[in-house]
């Protein structure tokens, strides 16, 4: 029968698990015409046997798949050493509208064969999990059996054409690094990975670390980590829930091991997300607008050096990876513009410079037309257009830049960007090399370090440097710092000492929680003096995911957060509710909000946002 017509039938005839076993054999034992009193799938697993299915299989047996229909004849006997094996009986449903697929010399559940694994933990780990849930007896788990079996049925054809093709057997490396990108949410450990692969850990380690370049161990902690970064960009599920679902009950700890592989906690990457539009991130930097420089409190240890950009409460980007079929499109699209002949723009003179991945990027001395992702409102100060700006950029300045191209929210259309003919293209380091690799096709692209609030000065140096226009950048710094000094010079706000206040954000039920690191901490513990709470301060770097509990558990006299309208008027109805009356910065109406669109789109609107957090402080003071 060939495959297709095999997977065809499979695919239309409903079946039906009628029961698992695992049994185990001593030395001398047999099992002796057993017939099957239906569809079968038999799996050795360890020891020594002789197994045949009418007239099928082989002495040792170990790890073989068998298969055969109703009424076939099982024979086992165990030979020298303790043997078990797994069977699991099953039927097509009757009635069913496809049956009649499966009729005749056609029918795949009655067609006997056997061959070896080649990849039996796989298919080991499946009947494992299958006879857990079977023995536990609910409906529910009857229910994922029966979805685990198709899974075990899509294995083990897939390694039945391997062995008619009689493809070389996957290495031990390669088969422990398939276990864990199929098992990472399970709880694994070198024991647990010894015992079914029946080799030491030790050997285990060294064998893989000789193709993998790391430890079993470290290999699930990294595939755990990239399965969560997908769940964080692409769903809106609680940070907490993702932890569990790949496989750690802790959250702390998961939040430890991210921020140490990615630079940035959960909460921070979940604010790159597609879902999160509107809110681009900040960084830090060494040191505070308003505070004098002798007062700057950042941690200068190298092994430390993520904490730079630690989370603050207005760290709200966006990020979309171009699909791969947008990608192809304007691939072919630039292979048809240069092959279009004459029509191609005189060679401008250029420079190098060094962007934020450290590359080292060509680009013209005098950029023309300029398509600046998350950028556009740096280029206005320094008396510039871009040619393209992303629709977020857009919105925020909607008279400055009316005659500029929108290319899309996020990072915009690669058809509408290449349709600018740009000189250069500007991105944010937030979206990755592979966001690079799409668009340097169309021009040069520079990934600028993002610095949005906290690092508004250094990021318009570095936009001045870029386009050639330090002079104009150095004006608008000395011109903020001027106000800024005019601020600290005449700033008037009394706090009683011990006023604590907390900044964070609340989304889907958990509260993300700003540190002191950031231009909003620094303002509220530097300049204002308001105290973080001591159960706090172990999340002072920021970029942590509270329980809204936690709001009450441990309450605080003042809050500042970075809501848009939507979302604050969706917390004050929530902190309606009794539980939440009691906290101070509630029941005394202490709520401080600035959107975080202020913060996080260029120097005019970084100045707005200093201006409105300044006013509402003030008025409370009134």
């Amino acid at each position: 029968m060939e495959w297709s017509e095999r997977f065809r039938i499979w695919n239309h005839v409903p079946v039906k698990v009628l029961d698992i076993r695992h049994v185990i054999m001593q030395p001398g034992e047999k099992l002796q015409s057993y017939n099957l009193p239906s569809s079968a799938f038999v799996f050795t697993n360890q020891g020594e046997a002789k197994v045949m299915l009418d007239g099928y299989g082989s002495a040792s047996g170990n790890h073989q798949v068998v298969h055969g229909g109703k009424g076939a004849v099982l024979h086992i006997c165990c030979l020298s050493s303790t043997f078990d094996y797994y069977l699991i009986l099953y039927k097509p449903c009757p009635g069913s509208p496809c049956t009649d697929l499966a009729g005749g010399n056609h029918n795949p559940f009655q067609q006997p064969y056997v061959f070896q694994g080649s990849d039996p933990w796989m298919i080991l780990s499946l009947q494992e999990r299958m006879l857990q849930l079977w023995t536990s007896g609910g409906e529910l788990e009857r229910m994922q059996v029966t979805g685990l079996f198709y899974q075990f049925v899509s294995e083990q054809f897939r390694q039945l054409q391997l062995a008619g093709e009689q493809q070389t057997e996957p290495d031990l490396a390669e088969q422990i690094a398939r276990y864990i990108r199929e098992y990472y949410c399970q709880p694994l450990s070198m024991t647990v990975m010894a015992e079914l692969f029946h080799y030491s850990a030790h050997h285990l380690v060294r064998v893989f670390k000789r193709r993998y370049d790391c430890s079993p161990m470290e290999y699930v902690s990294r595939t755990r980590m990239q399965q969560a970064r997908t769940l964080l960009a692409g769903t809106d599920a609680p940070i907490r829930h993702v932890a569990e679902s790949v496989g750690y009950t802790d959250f702390y700890y998961f939040s430890r091991l991210f921020k140490k592989l990615y630079g940035e906690t959960p909460a921070q990457f979940k604010m790159h997300a597609p879902l999160h539009k509107g809110s681009i991130p900040t960084n830090d930097m060494p040191e505070s607008f308003i505070a004098p420089a002798k007062e700057q409190r950042y941690i200068d240890i190298s092994d430390n050096h993520y904490q730079y950009r630690a989370w603050s409460v207005n760290d709200l980007k966006v990020s979309h990876k171009p699909t791969f079929a947008v990608s192809l499109l304007f691939s072919l699209s630039v292979l048809l513009a240069a092959c279009g002949g004459g029509n191609t723009k005189p060679e401008a003179a250029t420079r190098i410079v060094t962007d934020g991945f450290a590359r080292q990027v060509e680009i013209p001395v005098e950029p023309g037309a300029v398509v600046a992702l998350a950028y556009g409102g740096y280029m206005l100060p320094l008396g510039l257009m871009p040619a393209g700006v992303n629709q977020e950029t857009l919105d925020q300045y909607k008279e400055e830049m009316k005659t500029v191209e929108n290319i899309g929210a996020g990072t915009g259309s690669v058809e509408a960007i290449s349709a600018l003919e740009p000189d250069l293209i500007i991105i944010p380091d937030y979206l990755g090399e592979d966001v690079i690799e799409t668009y340097e096709k169309i021009a040069p692209t520079v990934a600028v370090a993002w610095g949005g609030d906290p690092d508004v000065v250094n990021t318009l140096r570095t936009m001045g440097d870029i386009m050639g226009k330090q002079e104009e950048a150095e004006q608008w710094i000395a011109s903020f710092d001027e106000k800024l000094q005019g601020i600290r010079d005449n700033i008037n706000i009394k706090i009683d000492e011990g006023t604590t206040a907390i900044s964070f954000i609340i989304r889907n039920g958990e509260v993300l929680l700003g540190g002191e690191g950031g231009t909003l901490g620094k303002l509220i513990y530097q300049d204002f003096g308001f105290a973080m709470p001591e159960q706090f301060k172990p999340y002072a770097d920021g970029g942590t995911v509270l329980s809204m509990e936690m709001l009450v558990d441990k309450p605080a006299d003042y809050f500042f957060t970075q809501m848009t309208d939507e979302e604050l008027a969706a917390m004050m109805e929530l902190f309606k509710e009794p539980v939440y009356q009691s906290i101070p910065a509630v029941k005394n109406n202490r709520i401080i909000n600035v959107s975080r669109v202020n913060w996080n789109n260029g120097p005019y609107t970084v100045d707005r946002g200093v201006d409105a957090l300044i006013e509402q402080v003030a008025k409370l003071q009134e």
